[in-house]
C-alpha cells in the first residue's frame, strides 16, 4: 500500500463533492465546515465543481471526477475531504485516473457514500485512504468539530505514528436538526452517555483494517473494486434509510447485506469483524441487528466488536484504510498497531 505523507498546519486542503449537491444547497454549512479546518490550522480551495447543483448530484460524473483528479495532480494540495456523501459516487470510477493517483499518493477522506471512493483507490491504486469527518457534517458541527472527533482525526493524518488503542467515546448522539431549516445554527445537538463497545463474539486478531458504510459497499459486489478480504478485519457501518432521514437503514435490510456477504465469502476470508454503532435505532432496533449478526457469523469464530464510534453517528474516529490493527475480546482491545500516513 502506497501510505501519502502525514497534514500540517498551513498545509492546503481540497474539499471535494463526488456525490450529493449539498454543499451548494447549504452554504451556510459550507462556510462553517470551511472555517472550522481554517480555525485548526490548514488552508482550504474548494474544488472547481464542488457547489455545482445537477438534481441530485453536484455535476456530472465527469466534473466530480475531474476535481479529485486535478487535487492528485497539484502538488500544492495534501489532502482531499469530501463535502459529504451521496449515493452516486459510483458514478464517478470510470473518470478517475487511478495511475495518476497512485503516483501522486495523498490524504483522501470521507465517509458514507465516500466508501466507493476509498475501495476503487484501495484496489486500483494501493493507496492508504481515510474513513473519517466530512466537512459539512463534523467539521460544521455546531458550535465547534467534537473533541473525540478531533482527537483521531489528528492521530491519523497528522502524526506517522500508529493511532494506538482506541478509547469509546463519553457521550454520543445521532440527533438531527434540520439543515435546510437552519435549525442547526440555533443550538447544539443533544448527546447521550455512551454505554461502550460490546463483543459479540469473543477473540483476537491482527490484519489491515477494510470497509465502510455497508450500503455503498453493496454498490461494488461483484465488480473489479471489490477488495481481497484475505486476512483482513472487516468494518462496517450503518447509514439513514431513504425515506427517513432521521431513521438507520433498516435491520431487514441490513440481514439482506450480510447474507451476501456470506454467501459470496467475504466471511470466510476475514479475521475480525468491527461493527459501528447503529444510526437512528432504538433499544428494540439494535437488539434486532445484534440477533442478525449473532445469527448470519454463527458458522464462523472470528471476533466481532460492536458499536464502536465509526461511521454515521458521532462523534467519530477516523480510520486508515489498510493499516494493521488488533482487537482482543480478552484484553477489550482495539488498537491501530500501523500508521496510514509517512
Amino acid at each position: 500500500m502506497f501510505k501519502p505523507k502525514h497534514l500540517q498546519k498551513g498545509n492546503i486542503i481540497g474539499t471535494v463533492s463526488p456525490s450529493s449537491p449539498m454543499a451548494g444547497l447549504l452554504p451556510h454549512r459550507t462556510m462553517r465546515g470551511v472555517k472550522m479546518l481554517e480555525k485548526l490550522g490548514f488552508v482550504v480551495k474548494n474544488g472547481e465543481h464542488a457547489f455545482n447543483i445537477s438534481q441530485h448530484t453536484a455535476g456530472s460524473p465527469k466534473e466530480r471526477a475531474d476535481d479529485i483528479n486535478n487535487f492528485f495532480k497539484d502538488e500544492t494540495i495534501k489532502a482531499i475531504i469530501s463535502f459529504i456523501g451521496g449515493n452516486h459516487s459510483n458514478q464517478i470510477l470510470e473518470h478517475l485516473d487511478f495511475g495518476l493517483i497512485m503516483n501522486n499518493p495523498k490524504i483522501f477522506m470521507g465517509y458514507s457514500d465516500t466508501t466507493v471512493i476509498h475501495f476503487a483507490l484501495h484496489t486500483q491504486s494501493s493507496l492508504v485512504s481515510f474513513y473519517g469527518p466530512s466537512v459539512l457534517t463534523q467539521f460544521a458541527e455546531n458550535p465547534k468539530i467534537f473533541p473525540y472527533t478531533e482527537e483521531y482525526f489528528k492521530k491519523a493524518i497528522m502524526s506517522s505514528k500508529p493511532i494506538g488503542k482506541v478509547k469509546p467515546s463519553l457521550q454520543w448522539t445521532d440527533e438531527i436538526l434540520d439543515w435546510f431549516e437552519k435549525k442547526d445554527l440555533k443550538r447544539a445537538r443533544r448527546m447521550k452517555k455512551n454505554a461502550g463497545w460490546q463483543w459479540l463474539k469473543q477473540g483476537k486478531a491482527k490484519g489491515p483494517i477494510i470497509g465502510g458504510c455497508i450500503t455503498s459497499m453493496m454498490h461494488l459486489r461483484g465488480t473489479k473494486y471489490w477488495p481481497d478480504f484475505s486476512g483482513n478485519i472487516l468494518f462496517w457501518e450503518i447509514p439513514e434509510n431513504d425515506y427517513d432521514f432521521t431513521k438507520g437503514e433498516c435491520p431487514e435490510n441490513i440481514d439482506t447485506y450480510l447474507t451476501n456477504l456470506d454467501i459470496s465469502g467475504t466471511f470466510s476470508q476475514i479475521s475480525a469483524m468491527i461493527v459501528g454503532r447503529p444510526y437512528g435505532y432504538t433499544n428494540k432496533e439494535t437488539l434486532k441487528l445484534i440477533k442478525i449478526i449473532k445469527e448470519r457469523t454463527k458458522k464462523y469464530d472470528f471476533p466481532i466488536l460492536f458499536n464502536v464510534d465509526i461511521g454515521h453517528t458521532d462523534p467519530m474516529i477516523t480510520v486508515p484504510l489498510g493499516a494493521r490493527v488488533t482487537v482482543d475480546s480478552y484484553k477489550d482491545l482495539f488498537e491501530f498497531n500501523e500508521s496510514g500516513v509517512l
